[in-house]
């Protein structure tokens, strides 16, 4: 089939002005819209031989024009033209029912050899058109075809799908069918349509499942527990408690050795004073060991302290350790060694 050049000679006045001949039971046109038909008649030639581009580039835009001068005008030459760029853009179903109906509304105004090459067209087109029937199970669906020739840039149309569905006469080829419905994701589908042949598909709908979006990462911290404060004040004061004895063993021992080789202290003085170095020794030695221990546990505690999740304000913990000398009362003499702490909670 040959595709006809719209050119401006496309007897646009005789084709308006034979409006009133084209169908007796027809009321006479309004002179306006009849002009109204002329300039979009005008545009659509222009539009059709745009010279920017290939002829028929604009085919879409030109289309539009011819239809409005048909609607506003009846004339069969203005339904010829959009059949023309309905073939150009391969709605051949549409172009096949218009050719039908220019040949029903110019009857005998249709030149004889306009009239021949209508008849060879639409019998092209009746061979080879396929007919695709397309149903939805969500109303107000829109479909895009796209036929992907052997050569050339794909060529895309578009429809709307009623509730019942669509039928829809397209050239044969390789197409993708894609539907389209808000709030669902798109549906597509692709097939060979052979010529002249009838084919169906219904486009299902589903609702995507929701996708929970990943919980917030949640901000961890791995604080410090008591324990390990507590530890921390028990091995300092052990520490301190052990260095003091282990100052005060040392200089008992060294006033025993003087006492000893000097021959002026008595044996049972001498035994007290042994007996003094060898208490503050034991006392030294057991918090040296109390010291190491404490001093281990508390590391182990701090280095296996698990995660926990931030929540509110923080809680901390200020230890203030304390360790000093104990006096026996009225003589003010050294007793022994205290150890305390002091807790301060801040938010």
């Amino acid at each position: 089939m040959r595709l006809y050049p719209l050119v401006l000679g496309l007897a646009l006045s005789s084709a308006i002005g034979s409006v009133t001949s084209i169908a007796s039971a027809q009321p006479k046109p309004d002179p306006a819209k009849l002009e109204k038909a002329k300039e979009h008649m005008t545009a659509g030639s222009l539009l059709y031989n745009d010279p920017s581009g290939p002829q028929g580039a604009k085919c879409e835009e030109a289309l539009v024009e011819f239809s409005k001068a048909y609607e506003l005008s009846g004339s069969w030459k203005a339904l010829r033209a959009t059949a023309i760029c309905e073939l150009k853009l391969e709605r051949d179903g549409a172009a096949l029912a218009h050719y039908e109906e220019v040949l029903k509304i110019g009857g005998e105004q249709i030149p004889p050899e306009d009239k021949t090459q209508i008849e060879n067209d639409m019998r092209t087109l009746k061979t080879a058109t396929a007919y695709l029937k397309i149903t939805t199970n969500q109303p107000n669906a829109r479909l895009v075809t796209t036929r992907q020739p052997s050569q050339g840039l794909p060529v895309t149309n578009r429809y709307a799908v009623t509730a019942d569905g669509i039928t829809v006469g397209v050239h044969p080829g390789q197409y993708t069918f894609t539907a389209t419905v808000d709030g669902f994701p798109d549906q597509t589908w692709q097939s060979e349509v052979p010529n002249g042949s009838h084919l169906e598909h219904h486009f299902d709908f589903t609702q995507q499942p929701d996708v929970k979006a990943p919980p917030p990462k949640q901000e961890t911290e791995r604080p410090v527990p008591i324990t390990v404060w507590i530890l921390t004040g028990v091995t300092g004061a052990a520490a301190v408690t052990c260095g003091t004895f282990m100052g005060l063993a040392k200089v008992a021992k060294d006033d025993y050795d003087e006492q000893n080789g000097a021959g002026t202290t008595s044996t049972a003085e001498l035994e007290e004073m042994r007996d003094d170095v060898i208490t503050k020794n034991v006392v030294a030695d057991v918090m040296l060991g109390v010291t190491a221990a404490a001093f281990a546990t508390t590391l182990i505690l701090y280095f296996t302290r698990p995660e926990v999740a931030v929540e509110g304000d923080a809680q901390a913990w200020t230890i203030t350790p304390r360790v000093g000398p104990v006096l026996s009362p009225g003589s003010n003499a050294f007793a022994g060694v205290e150890a305390s702490a002091s807790f301060v909670t801040t938010f």
